[in-house]
């Protein structure tokens, strides 16, 4: 189903923009992608991560904030909110978090999705069962927006992940995001989160990651892509 809002899982009240949403003109949503200076495992350590995660609090207090479960990542941290007075007064296109992580972020929209229905009833939401997987590509061609727009299902692997994924993981929601600002190359033109509910075991977790792996192997072309998990700041 087309054009749903955003999951609540974030409490990010996203929910009551469901008739703007229809129309193309969902809530504003800002996008903080952390990449570390280095990816050679020599920086990216757990208690980097708590560090910067715990500065993400002090500066990102509204929100949400996403940890890679993929070692070596480019962006092993996520941060999004869709608070209107606070996403405005805190974008910035590029900045340095401390001498081991920056970030880079955007303003976007969701403006097209696939629900999968049956998920929100065969699953029980808890925190600690939901994983994500977040794509993200950017392309300077502005003339074929509206022929990736309306085919995004197949170049962003959404098709793939609602076909294919296996149906124990509970994928519930996939929704495409398309920015709106800044205009530079370091944010992604599109991103891409994919919502499942029932991640809630080793096995499950390895299961996902899998699936992704072979996405990348199989049928991912080009972007970013990884799976995540909601941190509790």
């Amino acid at each position: 189903m087309e054009n749903r809002s955003l999951s609540s899982t974030f409490k990010l009240n996203i929910v009551s923009h469901q008739r703007k949403i229809r129309s193309g003109q969902g809530p504003l949503i800002l996008f903080s992608f952390i990449t570390a200076t280095a990816r050679d495992g020599a920086q990216v350590t757990k208690k980097r991560l708590q560090d910067v995660s715990k500065k993400l609090k002090d500066n990102f207090a509204i929100g949400a904030v996403l940890i890679c479960k993929e070692k070596n990542v480019v962006y092993p941290i996520v941060h999004f909110t869709n608070d209107q007075d606070y996403l405005m007064s805190v974008l910035q296109d590029q900045k340095d978090i401390d001498e081991h992580f920056k970030l880079n972020q955007g303003v976007y929209r969701e403006i097209k999705s696939i629900e999968c229905e049956d998920a929100c009833s065969s699953f029980v939401k808890s925190p600690a069962s939901i994983s994500y997987i977040v794509s993200g590509f950017r392309t300077l061609d502005t003339s074929l927006a509206e022929v990736m727009i309306e085919s995004w299902r197949d170049w962003t692997g959404a098709r793939h992940m609602y076909l294919y994924m296996p149906y124990d993981l509970g994928l519930q929601r996939i929704s495409l995001l398309k920015k709106v600002a800044p205009d530079s190359i370091n944010a992604f033109t599109y991103v891409v989160i994919a919502e499942c509910l029932n991640v809630d075991t080793e096995e499950k977790k390895m299961m996902l990651l899998d699936f992704v792996q072979r996405m990348r192997v199989e049928k991912f072309l080009s972007g970013y892509l990884s799976v995540y998990e909601l941190h509790k700041m």
